[in-house]
């Protein structure tokens, strides 16, 4: 089967999570399948460009200019690849190649790759939505405008990674220290995490020592700096990573005994083993992840949203001083946060499950006209450059 993945940048930095969803998915898809990337919009994106797969990079802006052009690169393209199946991983790109005629045959699947629900009573729609979170797939099922068959879950995106060889380490893991690392963007989204983190710590702190690094790019000078000083007055024991090796925070895990993550930063914590912590809207700090509370925590893709239940804030603090004091139990956490890795996240699942999405949409008959008048909102404000 031929794959064509299409993705846009539209004037982002390109490294977000959606493209190293990308990345990871076209890999194992070429495992089975030929496989092409095509990025769109004003910069192709560092992620996707060394991957094997990356084809060209198209420069298109918003709006009604420039798709005669990107329709003739389609054609063009096709004398050589013809493609069986269209999936995008945005939905400008799937705005870009909806209405243009080279591929009008082709099926199209879309992937929502996360985030909150959709506002409005309806979203945008595809031959095939494949979504990331249980949250994302009860509103499609709980939508009149859907088909739930059309709707598939597959969280699998994460490869597994390997801690970072040690003479490549220009940081010392404390013996003497219990630590806690959270990978994240600095100074913008996400500020009740590291908040609840700073709680945890310093509730730790009374019984243990303990210590937080943070490791991310700092996004907003004067949220950070007031994130900082927080730290400061509190007396906390956190340090912060924010140089330019922070570009790869994942580098950094070796440190951890504990993650503090959400979204992708805990999915590649559980690859590794490393006992992992997620927040909650209704807790002021991150709750341990185990077998009992995972379901809570998998249904918001391990955001900010999650809803902790009354055991989980209940027993929070005992299960993690458990794991701190016992080294057995502490071990037993490593080998069941692996095991829901491998089963939840791990690119191992990503050929069988897109498989089966993939044969889907190619027996279905495509009726590209029909997909135009249910995404006609959302093709006039792309053709009027909003």
């Amino acid at each position: 089967m031929n794959i064509l993945f299409l993705i846009s940048n539209d004037g982002g930095n390109g490294v977000g999570g959606h493209y190293n969803s990308l990345n990871q998915v076209s890999r194992e898809m070429a495992r089975e399948h030929n496989v092409k990337i095509l990025t769109l919009g004003s910069a192709t994106s560092p992620v996707i460009a060394s991957n094997p797969y990356f084809e060209k990079h198209i420069k298109i802006s918003k709006g009604l200019k420039g798709l005669s052009g990107f329709n003739a690169e389609l054609k063009a393209m096709k004398k050589t690849f013809m493609p069986d199946v269209i999936h995008c991983f945005d939905t400008n790109s799937l705005n870009r190649v909806i209405t243009l005629s080279a591929l009008y045959k082709v099926p199209i699947v879309l992937n929502k790759c996360g985030g909150r629900n959709p506002l409005k009573a309806n979203y945008q729609h595809a031959d095939a939505i494949v979504v990331f979170s249980t949250e994302n797939q009860e509103w499609f099922f709980n939508s009149a405008n859907y088909n739930n068959d059309d709707i598939f879950l597959i969280a699998n995106r994460v490869r597994k990674l390997e801690l970072l060889e040690e003479s490549q380490r220009k940081e010392t893991k404390a013996k003497d220290k219990i630590t806690l690392v959270r990978v994240s963007r600095l100074g913008g989204a996400y500020e009740h995490t590291l908040k609840s983190a700073y709680n945890l710590v310093e509730e730790l702190g009374k019984h243990y020592p303990v210590e937080l690094i943070v490791v991310g790019r700092i996004q907003d000078k004067n949220r950070f700096a007031k994130l900082k000083e927080e730290a400061e007055t509190r007396k906390l024991p956190v340090k912060f990573i924010t140089d330019e090796r922070a570009a790869k925070g994942s580098d950094f895990l070796y440190l951890a005994d504990f993650v503090v993550g959400t979204g992708r930063s805990f999915m590649e914590a559980t690859s590794l083993g490393v006992p992992s912590l997620a927040p909650a809207s209704n807790a002021d700090q991150p709750i341990l992840i185990n077998e009992d509370n995972f379901k809570d925590f998998f249904k918001n893709n391990f955001s900010e949203r999650n809803i902790a239940s009354d055991k989980s804030l209940k027993e929070n603090l005992s299960n993690v001083k458990e794991l701190i004091d016992n080294k057995d139990k502490y071990e037993q956490a490593r080998a069941t946060t692996l095991t829901i890795f491998k089963e939840n996240f791990g690119t191992e699942g990503i050929l069988p499950k897109y498989n089966v999405a993939y044969a889907y949409v190619t027996k279905k008959k495509v009726n590209r006209f029909k997909l135009i008048i249910n995404n006609l909102q959302y093709l006039v404000k792309y053709l009027l450059g909003k």
